[in-house]
């Protein structure tokens, strides 16, 4: 799988973030001029701090999971959770979701999918769960796709279908 140009771009960047602070560490550490070793400690200081900074938000806008809803079946065996990952794409783009499909010895299925919904963040009223006997399908909609139904079995496999349908 190949890197976009953004990923290699943001590691050279966490690179050379990571090297200076590194640098300033031991420069700081070795050197004996107080002047110099305020200077880098400074840097090191500063440096720690915007990755600090940047990794927080990094984790925030891409990686940090939101519950949104959860539905239970009719017999209490399984739960269906739609989850958001992240926030949506800025501006106005996809929002990253998850279903996940569990019972009482944990997680059977995990099914992630974008929701086209004008960069808003996905809410409980974008979907609509049916459990039938092998299976539970659940319905997202988007402002910006047609219906989208995702089934997940209670074997572990998953299926999609695109409807012509706007809820």
């Amino acid at each position: 799988m190949m890197e976009t140009k953004e990923i290699q771009d943001r590691r050279m960047i966490t690179g050379i973030v990571l090297v200076v602070t590194i640098i300033s560490i031991i420069g700081c550490i070795k050197i004996k001029k107080p002047a110099v070793r305020g200077i880098l400690g400074c840097l090191a200081v500063i440096n720690i701090m915007i990755v600090v900074l940047a990794g927080s938000f990094t984790y925030v806008t891409r990686y940090k999971i939101h519950d949104v809803a959860y539905s239970t079946s009719q017999d209490g065996k399984y739960v269906l959770l739609f989850q958001q990952v992240g926030d949506p794409d800025w501006p106005f783009g996809h929002t990253h979701a998850r279903l996940i499909l569990k019972d009482e010895s944990g997680t059977i299925a995990k099914y992630s999918f974008d929701v086209a919904n004008d960069g808003a963040n996905v809410h409980s009223d974008l979907w609509k769960v049916t459990w039938k006997d092998t299976c539970v399908e659940a319905v997202i909609s988007g402002e910006e796709q047609n219906d989208c139904q995702y089934i997940l079995y209670y074997n572990g496999k998953k299926d999609s279908n695109q409807l012509e349908t706007k809820y």
